[in-house]
């Protein structure tokens, strides 16, 4: 998973985003004349792999991961320019998903106003998804009249997007338009789940800031400058640090949650002496896709799916205890993947 992060200069984007990742990152900038962002991969905590690694004592541990990116700039085509906006654009696009970061926090003569914020950039998203229907639309059109065919399809949910963003409404709200595989290619920025972060100063009360936003955007309130140090800490100094605030979780592990509820995603587990290992899918895979994330052979070779809920093979002697007392399932390739399931796939190529 890809999570970009975005935000108006002085929103905090790049504080908030080494609180997620315990860096120490500058504000991204320019290098040798190319917008560098901040980058960093954050394995996502989970007490279940911990357990089960316990338990195998494994070569390796492989926990499910998250990317991050933090990118230089606004994504303005009113304020950016050519190869800037290009650049922006060109680190977002593959995201998965986008934090919102909103300031919350004080600045001299500067009240914080996070309500304009994220209509500021949801209409900036718009914008720009705008601008790349019209341009396609137009080479559509141009082809039509040469007498080149095109999928109608992709042309009717063209058109249906146009009227969507010049209404001023971001592509998210159409799921059939945002899910497309006729416009997964575009990578429209306003089809894509978002965030809000609100990014609160140290001595904020939380929770007293509300937002209108629709309800396909969730919001989680951070204290980013705080986070961001207390990540420095080892985690029984952040602990204490977070007691004393008040802080009930990390900042990693609330956007972690909530984003793995936003793109409806779960998390299944291989074990072994080799490796114990986290994969994550969205809710739903059939067992035998979930066979193709791990290598394409077992999904083409796919016969059975061996499976156990994790809780059950922790509360068990062993993996052959957990059989004889019928834990164990064998499942078919369309059987839905579960959260927490412990799968041994069955395959012959």
């Amino acid at each position: 998973m890809k999570i970009g992060i975005v935000g108006l200069p002085g929103s905090g984007k790049t504080t908030v985003f080494n609180a997620l990742t315990g860096r120490k990152a500058e504000v991204s900038g320019y290098t040798g004349g190319k917008r560098e962002p901040n980058l960093a991969v954050v394995s996502v905590p989970d007490d279940r792999i911990e357990k089960l690694a316990d338990r195998y004592h494994p070569k390796k541990v492989t926990p499910a991961q998250i990317t991050y990116v933090d990118v230089a700039g606004e994504v303005s085509v009113r304020e950016e320019k050519g190869s800037a906006l290009e650049e922006t654009l060109r680190h977002l696009r593959p995201a998965d998903a986008l934090l919102i970061v909103l300031r919350n926090f004080e600045y001299p003569g500067e009240p914080p106003d996070p309500q304009t914020e994220i209509e500021a950039l949801d209409a900036e998203f718009v914008l720009t998804d705008l601008i790349s229907v019209e341009k396609r639309l137009e080479r559509l059109e141009k082809d039509a009249s040469k007498g080149k065919k095109s999928d109608p399809m992709e042309l009717e949910l063209l058109r249906r997007a146009r009227d969507l963003l010049n209404a001023g409404t971001p592509l998210r709200s159409d799921t059939e338009i945002a899910r497309s595989p006729l416009l997964k290619g575009y990578a429209f920025l306003s089809a894509k789940p978002c965030i809000a972060v609100l990014n609160s100063g140290d001595d904020s009360d939380m929770g007293t800031v509300s937002l209108s936003l629709p309800a396909d955007v969730p919001v989680v309130e951070v204290k980013g400058r705080l986070e961001m140090e207390l990540a420095q800490l080892s985690p029984e100094e952040a602990d204490v640090f977070r007691q004393d605030f008040a802080l009930d979780m990390p900042a990693t592990m609330r956007i972690i949650q909530e984003s793995y509820r936003l793109l409806g995603l779960i998390s299944f587990f291989t074990v072994g002496e080799d490796e114990v290992r986290a994969w994550t899918i969205p809710t739903g895979t059939q067992a035998q896709k979930a066979a193709g994330v791990i290598h394409s052979d077992i999904e083409k070779g796919f016969i059975r799916a061996e499976v156990i809920s994790c809780d059950d093979l922790l509360a068990s002697r062993s993996y052959a205890d957990a059989q004889r007392a019928g834990k164990v399932r064998l499942e078919g390739k369309e059987y839905p993947v579960r959260d927490g399931d412990v799968i041994n796939f069955r395959f012959n190529v």
